[in-house]
Formats: C-alpha cells, sequence, structure tokens
C-alpha cells in the first residue's frame, strides 16, 4: 500500500531531519541512528513480536501499564509525538501525553495494528542509510566510516535486522512510546498535524521542539 506522503521530502528536507536528529541526541551511537531510521521505514516491528509470544499480555494493557508508570514517576514527554526516520511514513507517538491529551489507548492500538500496512521498501531503506552515513561523519567527527562499515558487518546489513536502543541512548530518552503510520496518525487527529516538522523550509521556519 502506498502513502500519500510518499517521498514527499526532498533531500534538503531530509538533511533537515537527520541534522537535528543527530544534533539533538550525541548520546546516539550509530545502533541508535540505525534503529531510528528502521523505525521511520517500516514501524515498530517489536508489537506483532508482543502479540505471538506474550499473548497473555494485551496490548491495551501493557500501553495502560506504561502510563501508569510513568504517572507515579511524574514522567511525561513535553511531546506527543516526533518524526521517525526520513520516509516520513511513520511517527512516534509518546503514550503518556498521548493519553493526557484525551486521546483514547484503544485507537492508538488500532493504529499501530494497522500501521504495518504502510511498511516501505529496502531499497529506499538502504539510500536513507547512505545519506545518514555521510551526515553523521560531518556532524559526529569522533565517528569514522569504517566504525559504520564494522556496524554493517556486525549486523549482516543485506538483512536489514530491527535492533534495540543502546542502553546509553534508552537512559536519555526513557518515554514509552509506540510507532504508527503517520498518515493513520493524522487522519485521526489532524489538530497534532505540524508540517513544519517536515518542510521547515515551505514558508514557515518554526519548527517543534
Amino acid at each position: 500500500m502506498q502513502t500519500e506522503r510518499e517521498s514527499s521530502l526532498t533531500q534538503k528536507e531530509k538533511l533537515f531531519l537527520l541534522t537535528k536528529f543527530v544534533e539533538d541526541h550525541p548520546e546516539a551511537e550509530i545502533q541508535d541512528f540505525y534503529k531510528w531510521l528502521y523505525y521511520g521505514e517500516f514501524g515498530m516491528e517489536e508489537s506483532s513480536l508482543i502479540m505471538t509470544g506474550r499473548q497473555s499480555i494485551p496490548e491495551l494493557h501493557l500501553i495502560l501499564g506504561e502510563i501508569k508508570k510513568e504517572e507515579s514517576e511524574s514522567r511525561e514527554s513535553e511531546l506527543i509525538w516526533e518524526p521517525m526516520g526520513l520516509a516520513a511514513r511513520f511517527v512516534k507517538v509518546y503514550v503518556t501525553k498521548y493519553f493526557h491529551m484525551d486521546c483514547p489507548v484503544k485507537r492508538l492500538v488500532n493504529l499501530l495494528e494497522r500501521s504495518p500496512a504502510f511498511r516501505g521498501a529496502r531499497m529506499s531503506f538502504k539510500l536513507d542509510w547512505n545519506l545518514l552515513k555521510e551526515t553523521a561523519l560531518e556532524l559526529r567527527p569522533e565517528l569514522t566510516r569504517r566504525d559504520f562499515i564494522n556496524f554493517e558487518e556486525r549486523i549482516n546489513f543485506h538483512q536489514l535486522p530491527a535492533l534495540p536502543y543502546t542502553d546509553g541512548y534508552a537512559e536519555k530518552n526513557p518515554f514509552a512510546y509506540r510507532v504508527v503510520s503517520q498518515k493513520l496518525f493524522f487522519d485521526y487527529f489532524p489538530e497534532f498535524e505540524d508540517n513544519t516538522v517536515f518542510h521547515p523550509f515551505s514558508g514557515n521556519e518554526s519548527i517543534i521542539g
């Protein structure tokens, strides 16, 4: 299934998103860049694994448990969503903020279940990965081309496996979230759409923090 936003980002807009992510996350390692890009192209595959491996815990209960935990710790993201990757296919939705905006959790579960239909393509991912590598090498001088080659060899890059975030990145970004189709999310919640996040050069220069 094609999304109406496929290939909607120009090279300049992709570079903007990529630069912002790298600069906002100095703690990120190559594996974290990879996961961010992977989720943006293919979505959150873990949900299907949870459903098959932990059928006694429905996704709805998992999300409600995460919200309850964050509420008990007075911990909540300032954002309700943010972009993932460079394909403009998926967005990361922070579940506690989403819930506190009076959005139904059951709807989020439904969006998560429907999102696999919006998965992207291996070739698009590999092209964006090349762009990410070149940009990260410029912005993070401590990284080398050999670091990326070693990473690709370690994970069998041709298979494009999903990977977890590193401990350092997870510690700095602790909020519970789900990754859902951008199109579905904004179809149901148009009030949250902000095109300047994806198209900062199209008239309005403001971006969400």
